[in-house]
């Protein structure tokens, strides 16, 4: 019987594992491609993702905007209304003195009405 060597079970288990390995190569391959197209996917959703950024930055710099004038509205609310206050207290003394002044001219007439009458 021939005597069977190092190199002879080195190309035995070669030759039994070598499709397997050609076949495990190919899934990798295809595996490989597969992770590209994510790779390819994930780098357009990161760009999207930036120009949202962007976006919300913009949105948070006007919201900061908005803020501001209405912190300024509402420090400067309760001088609005005491002037407002101011203005309709003198709006109200004026009509008060026109009624008054409406009185004493319609007393006036009825008066001068009188006298001439009992010429």
């Amino acid at each position: 019987m021939a005597e069977i060597t190092k190199q002879d079970v080195k190309n035995a288990v070669i030759e039994a594992l070598e499709p397997f390995a050609k076949s495990v190569q190919s899934d990798f391959q295809g595996i490989n491609k597969r992770l590209d197209e994510h790779d390819a996917a994930f780098a357009g959703i990161n760009k999207r993702l930036d120009e949202h950024d962007a976006a919300f930055a913009g949105i948070n710099k006007r919201l900061d905007d908005v803020e501001a004038d209405v912190k300024y509205m509402k420090d400067n609310f309760s001088e609005l209304f005491t002037k407002l206050d101011r203005f309709i207290t003198l709006y109200e003394k004026q009509e008060m003195e026109h009624l008054s002044l409406a009185h004493q001219l319609a007393r006036l007439e009825e008066r001068v009405s009188k006298l001439e009458a009992g010429r």
